[in-house]
């Protein structure tokens, strides 16, 4: 029984950080095109496992990564 409610906190956290970063992705996806900036990280399975599993740090990590990859090709 403990077990059961330990995962089922867990798959509760994990459901709510990718919450989280989805608006988290959304919001800051519209600042930086409201200030000009060229980095977009879309919302697809990728990036909402990323920030399940990461929370708001990868959002972060994915803003920078982004970042990096259009410095380095355009």
């Amino acid at each position: 029984m403990i077990r059961l409610k330990a995962l089922k906190n867990t798959i509760w956290i994990f459901c709510v950080q990718m919450m989280i970063g989805c608006i988290a992705i959304y919001v800051c996806d519209k600042i930086m095109a409201l200030c000009g900036m060229g980095i977009y990280v879309g919302i697809n399975a990728f990036t909402v496992l990323f920030t399940g599993i990461f929370g708001i740090p990868g959002v972060g990590m994915l803003f920078v990564a982004v970042g990096i990859l259009q410095m380095a090709f355009f």
